[in-house]
């Protein structure tokens, strides 16, 4: 049975709260484990029912406890967005600042090129693989440059073998494809060999992944990713700077 104590602080809602996540941590609460009751709770932390209806109320909007009326307080069992969503939101306050969204692509999918090396399966290899032969067939007009790009990235994010990786890697291109739409298509078509340039790169990815390089894949990844922030941020400077003029 979690084993709570006596609230000895002022800040007595917070110290509960305090409380109630670290048996969670240490597993002596488990998701789907109910709570003793909220006047239980008052009795055994010797504080008042108001205190703990507060630190209760900030752990269901936390999404950590479910209050369930007529029934009780639980543990709740984590979603599978229950990671994504508040980095989601997170990243889309940040949207505005391109530099750190471009950062935090680059540190997700450097290691996604490292982990699809070593775990790519037979289908995702040949998806990839397919991808590629799209992206050469694309490059006398372009047309679905960027479609294809995107379904390598996320392609190669699936193969990791890592769900949330795959997620994560899903939340921030949405939030790219929304915030760098027009400065990519300007880059793509005022640039000339960029989009033979871009084929080259994920074909030499992809030749690292089938090899099982994965030291390779992520050198690889980290060079492409770096050229791509690097001309984006040019020309978004671009843009910003002919908007005060």
């Amino acid at each position: 049975m979690a084993e709570f104590k006596p609230v000895k602080t002022k800040r007595t809602s917070e110290s509960i709260l305090e409380q109630i996540k670290k048996l969670i941590i240490e597993g002596q609460l488990a998701p789907g484990d109910k709570l003793l009751t909220e006047r239980e709770l008052s009795e055994r932390l010797q504080v008042s029912r108001a205190s703990v209806r507060e630190a209760l109320s900030a752990l269901n909007l936390a999404g950590i406890l479910e209050i369930r009326h007529g029934e009780g307080i639980y543990v709740k069992r984590p979603g599978p967005n229950a990671v994504i969503e508040p980095l989601a939101f997170i990243l889309l306050l940040e949207k505005d600042k391109l530099q750190n969204i471009l950062e935090v692509r680059k540190a997700l999918e450097v290691e996604a090129a490292g982990l699809a090396a070593e775990r790519c399966t037979p289908g995702l290899l040949q998806e990839l693989k397919t991808v590629v032969e799209e992206m050469e067939e694309d490059l006398p007009t372009g047309e679905k440059a960027e479609q294809l790009d995107l379904r390598f990235h996320l392609t190669l994010a699936q193969a990791s073998q890592n769900p949330l990786l795959s997620r994560l890697m899903n939340t921030i291109q949405e939030i790219i494809g929304q915030t760098l739409k027009v400065t990519r298509a300007l880059w793509l078509s005022a640039t000339s060999g960029t989009t033979r340039r871009l084929f080259e790169e994920h074909r030499d990815i992809y030749l690292a992944v089938a090899a099982q390089d994965r030291s390779q894949a992520r050198e690889l990844m980290y060079q492409h990713l770096w050229k791509v922030e690097v001309e984006l941020l040019r020309i978004d400077l671009q843009k910003f700077r002919q908007k005060q003029n």
